[in-house]
């Protein structure tokens, strides 16, 4: 019954975006991509009931639509469709001209700017997940989504180094998301481009978030993170990116719910890859994860996953492959090895080279 109302649902739109009175008004017919993936899973955890079991399943489907509105602004609309039916992913309109110089503004339902990776939908990671420590650290269920507002200025600089800051008030769900009431939050950026040698492009940046777990008994949580990312040319075709990033979870925490008593929990992680893109059509890396998790901050989880990737042609279709070490303290090592095949159409693809 879903697939036919999904499926229904978008004959509707692709009617009005490109029926008789879309091909009159090019403002109206916007760019539309759906990405797909298939997953293959092996993975050895004691506990699953899949243990041992080879699994096939397909992932989430991913729908974008996004058009410039005018010379000024454009909107951009992510919808994500997988076993819990069509859900809103983002939703945004972004400012990028017309203001004073250097400033653009963004307001709706976006993944937030926190480091770098977080910004990015996990089809665009060299990877085919998230690394652990990005989802112990920040808050969400499913990355750093939340609906808010965003100014975000270029500050003058000289020479070949550019610095950008940017300051978002959010709507603060993705901190407390089992809670109905509303409390704000706010998440602060500060990036740094420049070039080493005139070749190897270097990014730093420092970023800062802090909102309520806890509406009931205003208990509140602070993130500070710090990263850093450069790609290294060796030919045309050939280049290895080098990317880390460290996070501070500064949290008060209700341990009794009946008289509000609170404990301070500071927990720490980071992660760190190396990705090696070769003959335009390969990709290969390593990437190390360290955390502590929110069960208990006194113990140290870790991962080691290296990853393959290879495009049949160009990026449309990715095949990658990956093979990780979970290790949490404590309990035996979880071992997974997963294929994953990408597919993509339309003019955003699931990764660029």
């Amino acid at each position: 019954m879903f697939n036919v109302r999904v499926i229904a649902a978008f004959c509707f739109m692709f009617f009005l975006l490109a029926g008789p009175g879309g091909l009159r008004a090019g403002v109206v017919n916007p760019d539309i991509s759906v990405i797909g993936q298939v997953l293959y899973k092996y993975h050895d955890a004691k506990t699953a009931a899949d243990a041992h079991k080879p699994t096939l399943e397909l992932g989430e489907t991913e729908i974008q639509i996004d058009s410039y509105l005018n010379p000024y602004a454009k909107g951009v609309f992510v919808f994500s469709v997988g076993d819990e039916g069509l859900g809103t992913e983002e939703a945004y309109i972004d400012v990028i001209k017309g203001l004073p110089d250097g400033l653009a503004l963004r307001g709706g339902k976006y993944r937030l700017g926190f480091g770098n990776l977080n910004p990015l939908h996990p089809h665009a990671y060299p990877f085919n997940e998230a690394p652990r420590a990005l989802g112990a650290m920040l808050p969400g269920e499913d990355g750093f989504n939340d609906v808010g507002t965003r100014a975000s200025y270029l500050l003058p600089t000289t020479g070949n180094w550019a610095s950008d800051i940017s300051a978002d008030v959010i709507k603060g769900a993705s901190f407390h998301p089992d809670e109905t009431a509303a409390a704000a939050g706010w998440v602060a950026r500060w990036k740094n481009s420049l070039l080493l040698g005139d070749v190897a492009p270097l990014d730093i940046g420092v970023s800062a978030t802090q909102g309520t777990n806890n509406v009931q008994w205003g208990t509140k949580t602070a993130v500070y993170g710090a990263d850093i990312k450069t790609k290294i040319p060796f030919s045309s075709l050939t280049s290895l990116t080098l990317q880390g990033e460290y996070f501070y979870n500064n949290s008060s925490v209700v341990v009794d719910t009946t008289t509000g008593d609170t404990s301070h929990m500071g927990r720490q992680g980071f992660f760190a890859f190396a990705d090696l893109k070769f003959k335009q059509r390969w990709n290969a890396g390593v990437i190390y994860d360290q955390y502590n998790p929110v069960e208990n901050k006194n113990l140290t989880n870790s991962a080691i996953k290296g990853f393959l990737g290879y495009s049949l042609l160009e990026e449309t279709t990715l095949l990658r492959l990956t093979c990780e070490r979970f290790k949490p303290e404590n309990n035996p090592a979880v071992h997974t090895v997963m294929l994953q095949v990408l597919f993509s159409m339309g003019p955003h693809k699931a990764h660029q080279f």
